[in-house]
């Protein structure tokens, strides 16, 4: 009962299939690129953590949205170029998104993508565990599921 005991690994197992990815970003470019592809036009995809841990560190923010044509914003992380006291940030500040096990569901056959509020802004890995449902129940055997 191992799988089952962590309510985020039963979700991405047993109920979805897995969509977890991790992403190294340097520090650089701004604009949206995409994260997570949805598998279909009438799946979803349940994102329940966004982890991102700070490589290099520069102000700036990483804004996480659906990419449908309302482009909902899931979550912003930001990382600070200092401390509280102005001293340059240093050592492992992770940040952590975190929707629970089930997650935040997003519109059917909406991908997931970020967007760098600055090119001087944090280098890091992140970490993005989620998972896709079909929207409607069992797709046929000929769809792309």
């Amino acid at each position: 009962m191992a799988a089952s005991s962590d309510g985020y690994l039963f979700y991405r197992t047993a109920v979805g299939s897995d969509l977890t990815t991790q992403i190294a970003l340097a520090t650089g470019a701004t604009g949206s690129t995409g994260a997570i592809t949805v598998r279909n036009s009438l799946s979803h995809i349940h994102v329940q953590r966004i982890r991102m841990i700070p490589t290099t560190y520069g102000v700036g923010s990483i804004t996480f949205n659906e990419t449908d044509s309302t482009g909902a914003i899931i979550g912003i992380v930001t990382q600070p170029n200092v401390d509280i006291t102005g001293t340059q940030a240093s050592g492992v500040q992770s940040n952590l998104l975190d929707f629970g096990p089930k997650g935040w569901k997003m519109g059917v056959g909406t991908n997931l993508s970020y967007t760098r509020s600055s090119a001087t802004g944090p280098g890091c890995n992140l970490v993005i565990e989620a998972y896709g449902t079909a929207s409607t129940g069992p797709l046929a055997m000929a769809t792309t599921n």
